[in-house]
């Protein structure tokens, strides 16, 4: 109902934060060559998606969280590692 004879439509906008599923099948969709690893490019790229500043520097602090036994790619054993590395940044639904 206008107020003194003004309309005003109030939309609020409720950033969402992404759960560790979505988190996981975001990264799993960066696994480019379909290895089953991610390497540091594709880390990059997940991380530029999801709105990281610095992708490549958050990539490269997730691969030293989650990268156990320091191959230099994060595999299916080591994804739940960097999904809660990456749940702690907050990273919203687009």
């Amino acid at each position: 109902m206008p107020l003194f004879g003004i309309s005003i439509n109030i939309s609020k906008e409720v950033a969402m934060p992404l759960d560790n599923d979505q988190l996981k099948g975001i990264f799993q969709k960066f696994d480019a060559n379909g290895d089953k690893r991610l390497s540091m490019d594709e880390l990059r790229a997940a991380f530029a998606y999801l709105g990281a500043y610095f992708p490549s520097w958050r990539a490269l602090c997730g691969l030293n969280y989650a990268d156990a036994n320091n191959d230099g790619y994060i595999d299916e054993d080591e994804l739940h590692k960097l999904v809660d590395f990456a749940s702690k940044f907050g990273y919203t639904v687009k």
